[in-house]
């Protein structure tokens, strides 16, 4: 069927494998569930594969292990990955992201969930983006962010962020060249209350960076203090348009 997209699903338990391909099951959608890690691998170097969601606890390896093989391979980066995890600690899921993975969710979970948050991510990886109403003018900020319909533009190709780092990229954006430190971005984003550690916000950093591909400069670090978003200049900023103009993509994932 043209356009199906090919959902990769790997994960040690019978049931959870099942109840997943159940979730995803669509016409627009071809499910293949697997039980082990190099499995999965294997079949994704075999055959062109859109998403991989998969466990972080595989009987072979672990999630993390098989993100990283993911991302190492040229032929195989641009594959999106949803980890899932039961029982998963702060750090399992700063490793996730920091792995390369587009989202994390958390088990059990529900069937609409798992679907919405797979389907933002195909969104984001689709190949062949369409480039019409794309703004391509030099003058044009190389990332627009629309809070009102949660949309992130760059060089007016529209990606999809998760929610917390749509949070974090408007934080940054809104104080655009100003030093915002790690403290003051978990206030901003996940409230005053929060015991996070500071390094989840370097995990969704390096994320954000990722998606936005050749616009990722635009996040800048300031060692020992925090990040800064600012602008691209001109020059860089031609660049980016013409990147876009020969069909590169804007995410670069």
């Amino acid at each position: 069927m043209i356009g199906t997209r090919r959902i990769l699903v790997a994960d040690g338990d019978s049931l959870w494998r099942a109840r997943i391909a159940e979730g995803l099951a669509s016409p627009a959608h071809e499910v293949i569930a697997v039980g082990e890690g190099m499995e999965a691998l294997a079949f994704a170097k075999r055959e062109p594969t859109d998403l991989l969601v998969t466990d972080l606890v595989l009987p072979d390896t672990t999630g993390l292990g098989l993100c990283r093989l993911l991302r190492e391979d040229a032929a195989l980066d641009h594959v999106g990955i949803l980890m899932l995890a039961t029982n998963a600690s702060e750090i399992d899921r700063i490793l996730a992201f920091e792995c390369g993975v587009d989202d994390f969710l958390a088990k059990p979970f529900f069937a609409r969930e798992l679907l919405s948050r797979t389907l933002a991510i195909l969104r984001r990886s689709a190949p062949g983006r369409e480039t019409s109403g794309r703004i391509m003018s030099e003058y044009q900020p190389a990332v627009a962010l629309h809070p009102n319909s949660g949309s992130v533009l760059v060089a007016g190709a529209r990606l999809e962020l998760t929610p917390r780092e749509f949070q974090l990229l408007s934080a940054l954006m809104r104080e655009a060249g100003r030093v915002v430190s790690r403290l003051q971005l978990i206030h901003l984003v996940w409230g005053g209350d929060s015991q996070q550690a500071e390094r989840v916000v370097d995990a969704h950093i390096k994320a954000i960076r990722r998606k936005l591909g050749s616009a990722g400069d635009c996040v800048e670090t300031v060692r020992g203090v925090g990040y800064r978003y600012a602008e691209l200049d001109e020059a860089r900023r031609s660049l980016l348009a013409r990147y876009a103009g020969n069909g590169g993509g804007a995410a670069g994932d």
